[in-house]
């Protein structure tokens, strides 16, 4: 039997028992959640686990077009390992069973109200709303640009943050792209899926009218086409690529992150790391070829932030070893890339655990044990690459 039933197994027994305390659901990531509602102007729904009085709070933010869900396989790890966590999954807006705010800018155009102060605005008001004092952030890629931002506007509500497949901070503003680029990327990166192509052939207007649809209103075959070519993993076990693409096909296209929205959002905020105070970990994995070229300006970031800010310090840790396909094409990777709490969940729960419990991460490589078998993960004791301000 693959790990990963049995980790699906000691899922259900790990939520099963966090539950005594709270209503079922609350620790449900495979069905109906929580749900509370916010002054912010959303019903979030979230997953709420582990102890009650608890040593340590964490608080995951999922990436796009995903969910809580994101952190099924890593939580369940980590809960093993630290049973006396207590940890919160958020679904963010638009995702599962959160909807967006009733305004009518978020009717009309989602995309200006999926906006990182906002975001991070919904993340604060949940803390508030639990009576959570302070937490370890934890997010990963578009999640880590929402905690991110917490941390930088209100470090008095972060004890630690941890990014995970992070991009580089937004320096001295970015403007938005123009409409003719950003049609250009859209048309990029939603080709291979067709949908325009389905939409069109019954008269919709691509891509204006399609902002409310989802994915399985347009497409009967939405899950294993997002498998296919949207949720691409050949390093995650499949079992759990079709659970995150069954998850993808339910969020309406308006949310999605990838300029679906054909009005540009505003010019990005700078992030001025200057007022970074929370001691972070930043994971990335070399199969990630779309932030590898940002690595280097985010530890150059962390760095300022430990000379501005007094007991601030940093680790940046790289999971595998080998660089993304030549081809390009993310089915032909053969080591851990983007999507790390899918592919090496059990490892990053451990480096999680290592960083709350001591203040860094482990020392070892995980890397996967290609080109023999891509899905297992091998663990090579003290020889990861890290970079840190500590000695």
């Amino acid at each position: 039997m693959r790990f990963w039933l049995s980790l699906a197994l000691l899922l259900t027994m790990v939520l099963a028992s966090s539950s005594a305390r709270a209503e079922s659901d609350c620790a449900n990531f495979f069905g109906p959640r929580c749900r509370i509602d916010l002054p912010t102007g959303i019903r979030m729904s979230y997953v709420e686990t582990g102890a009650e009085r608890a040593d340590h709070t964490l608080i995951f933010v999922h990436t796009d077009t995903t969910s809580a869900l994101d952190w099924a396989w890593t939580v369940t790890a980590l809960l093993a390992a630290r049973p006396n966590y207590r940890v919160f999954a958020l679904d963010m807006r638009g995702a599962h069973q959160t909807g967006m705010p009733n305004t009518d800018k978020c009717r009309d155009k989602p995309n200006l109200c999926m906006l990182p102060g906002e975001l991070a605005a919904d993340v604060l008001a949940f803390m508030e709303a639990k009576s959570i004092e302070k937490a370890v952030l934890v997010g990963h890629a578009w999640g880590a640009g929402i905690v991110r931002n917490v941390a930088l506007h209100h470090p008095e509500h972060v004890t630690k943050l941890i990014l995970i497949g992070a991009g580089a901070p937004v320096q001295g503003g970015a403007p938005p792209p123009e409409s003719g680029a950003l049609a250009a990327f859209r048309d990029r990166v939603f080709a291979p899926l067709g949908w325009q192509k389905m939409v069109e052939s019954r008269g919709v207007i691509w891509p204006d009218d399609v902002l409310r649809l989802r994915p399985t209103d347009i497409d009967p075959d939405a899950v294993a086409n997002i498998v296919r070519n949207w949720d691409i993993s050949s390093v995650a076990d499949p079992e759990i690529v079709s659970l995150i693409a069954a998850q993808t096909a339910t969020e309406p296209l308006g949310t999605w992150g990838y300029g679906l929205d054909p009005t540009p959002r505003p010019a990005s905020q700078p992030e001025n790391f200057q007022r970074l105070q929370a001691p972070t970990l930043a994971i990335w994995a070399t199969e990630d070829a779309g932030f590898k070229a940002a690595q280097g300006k985010l530890i150059e970031a962390l760095r300022l932030a430990v000379k501005k800010n007094k007991g601030m310090y940093f680790y940046w840790k790289q999971y595998g070893v080998r660089p993304p396909p030549v081809s390009g094409d993310k089915h032909d990777a053969d080591d851990i890339g983007h999507d790390i709490p899918w592919e090496a969940p059990k490892e990053l729960a451990a480096d999680i655990v290592s960083f709350v419990d001591t203040g860094k991460p482990t020392p070892d490589l995980y890397r996967t044990d290609a080109p023999a078998d891509i899905h297992r993960i091998v663990t090579e004791p003290g020889k990861a690459v890290i970079v840190s301000s500590q000695p």
